[in-house]
């Protein structure tokens, strides 16, 4: 081989090096916010997520993970958020997951307001709550709540940290949710208590809260609980059974009621107050 192409090939080898290292640094230059998907076996589909990686994102070190209900809506919106509580080093880099709700309406037919209005119930509402469908034209939807639960602790959990090479453990994994997504996630918390470490559960509709089991030998995962005071009163009696429940088994709650009714800027703020702690650089 003689001398030019000796150069040529090392050349072209340090301007490919230099490229691929000069994307990953491009990349890496500022947070990354966008969609993906993966397939779930327990709910025969595709089902989205949101995903935000801090900027300087390095899959060879561990994050804090959030994980988080209706990703396809402005509730999980929170890259700029993050961005400024990162960029301003009032909170420790950390990586927001969202799985997206099912919007297709799945019961059209069942269900009404007071003013005899009906309600277009989606296949959100059956996953996040687990209404217990009898009739033979709702066989779809008898196992919707199990078959979801199961996607998001044994396929979407496992897929996240796979993915981006991290292996937390249960108390660097945190959750998020409002409305029927808190009362999924105090399902959750009930349910799988050793998955996830810390629960941020917003005006908490659903999730059986006093008709669940409780074991008195179990240790609960740390729980952040809001709820307004113009909201519907069946949500500060939950709120007051789980203190009392919590207290008794000796785990972890700050329950507090904001003076408002179902109110994003609330859980907003909420989120915000609870996010500054938990994540705050030492």
């Amino acid at each position: 081989m003689s001398i030019k192409t000796v150069v040529f090939v090392v050349g072209c080898t340090l301007l490919l090096t230099f490229s691929c290292n000069s994307k990953l640094d491009k990349g890496n230059a500022t947070s990354q916010f966008f969609t993906d998907s993966i397939y779930s076996t327990h709910l025969s589909e595709y089902r989205k997520h949101i995903v935000y990686l801090p900027k300087g994102f390095n899959p060879s070190k561990q994050y804090p993970i959030m994980y988080a209900t209706d990703g396809n809506s402005h509730l999980t919106q929170k890259k700029h958020l993050l961005d400024s509580l990162i960029e301003h080093q009032i909170i420790k880099p950390l990586i927001f997951v969202a799985s997206f709700s099912n919007s297709k309406i799945a019961d059209s037919t069942s269900t009404t307001t007071g003013d005899g209005n009906k309600v277009y119930l989606t296949y959100r509402n059956f996953e996040y709550i687990d209404r217990h469908p009898s009739r033979e034209e709702d066989s779809l939807l008898v196992h919707r709540f199990k078959n979801h639960k199961a996607y998001f602790v044994e396929e979407f959990i496992p897929e996240i940290e796979s993915k981006y090479l991290q292996k937390p453990k249960k108390d660097n994994r945190y959750f998020y949710g409002v409305s029927n997504g808190a009362g999924f996630g105090v399902s959750l918390l009930n349910s799988h208590p050793n998955t996830i470490g810390t629960y941020l559960c917003f005006s908490t509709f659903g999730g059986d809260i006093q008709s669940n089991n409780w074991n008195s030998n179990m240790q609960y995962p740390n729980l952040y609980l809001r709820y307004g005071s113009e909201e519907p009163f069946f949500l500060k009696e939950d709120a007051e059974f789980i203190k009392a429940k919590y207290a008794t088994l000796k785990a972890f709650a700050e329950i507090q009621e904001f003076e408002s009714g179902h109110d994003n800027r609330l859980w907003n703020e909420a989120f915000i107050d609870v996010v500054n702690r938990l994540f705050a650089l030492e």
